[in-house]
């Protein structure tokens, strides 16, 4: 059963409009007849089951049959506040963080900050985002926000109850500890660039209530930290 993203407004009564790459993918590629079912979401965290009920030259109308509600997706909200990384390692983090279960991305730059993402990179990363969830069939599609200040970020964190700063230099404080018997729902975890935090930065950020944590005893790019970061985080 093929798994597609449409807009909410291509969604009326029980009737869907598919168009557009979505629609060339059933059609051209995988072949969809009339009466197949397909599931479409529109990353809201809601699926409709639905049926091809007519196929034309540039869009597919299908019939919903059921709705259903969040499967496959963690019952935690995790945002991870990164750093963005050169070149294609960005593009890697949101597919993987998005297959994964991240619920929220939050490009933060930092004073060592070696990218500065204009608009195209974040649609390019929304894109990139759409393509996950497709591929790991999840209902909620997650936020990308534009890129903001690392002051922004630590004004804006508050939004989370659980707060923390992964720190190459810090050698106690496993992650997983921390959260071990917290009902929190909510969980910002936030990841440096290449070069590291300046220290003020650390220091801002846990006289804002983050946790100094480690994820581990080597040094990791900036890229698999926050991979790290958020499977054990969705592990506990």
């Amino acid at each position: 059963m093929g798994y597609f993203v449409v807009k909410k407004k291509d969604i009326e009564d029980d009737k869907i409009v598919i168009k557009g790459k979505e629609f060339r993918h059933i059609k051209n590629v995988l072949r969809l007849k009339i009466t197949d079912k397909i599931v479409v979401t529109t990353g809201d965290g809601e699926e409709y089951h639905s049926v091809i009920l007519k196929i034309k030259s540039n869009f597919i109308v299908a019939k919903i049959s059921k709705i259903t509600r969040r499967s496959n997706e963690p019952g935690i909200y995790v945002g991870i506040a990164i750093a963005p990384p050169k070149a294609k390692r960005m593009e890697w983090f949101v597919e993987k963080a998005t297959e994964l279960g991240v619920s929220e991305i939050i490009p933060v730059l930092t004073k060592r900050s070696v990218v500065i993402p204009g608009y195209n990179k974040v649609k390019r990363w929304e894109k990139v985002a759409i393509s996950a969830i497709k591929q790991s069939e999840r209902s909620i599609l997650p936020k990308i926000h534009e890129p903001i200040s690392f002051e922004e970020l630590l004004d804006n964190s508050i939004v989370f109850p659980v707060r923390f700063i992964a720190y190459e230099k810090q050698r106690e404080g496993v992650l997983e500890e921390n959260l071990r018997g917290n009902k929190a729902t909510r969980v910002l975890v936030l990841i440096g660039p290449e070069g590291g935090f300046e220290k003020w930065e650390v220091k801002a950020a846990v006289d804002k209530g983050f946790i100094l944590v480690t994820l581990g005893v080597t040094k990791l790019r900036t890229e698999t930290a926050g991979i790290v970061a958020l499977t054990r985080i969705l592990a506990i």
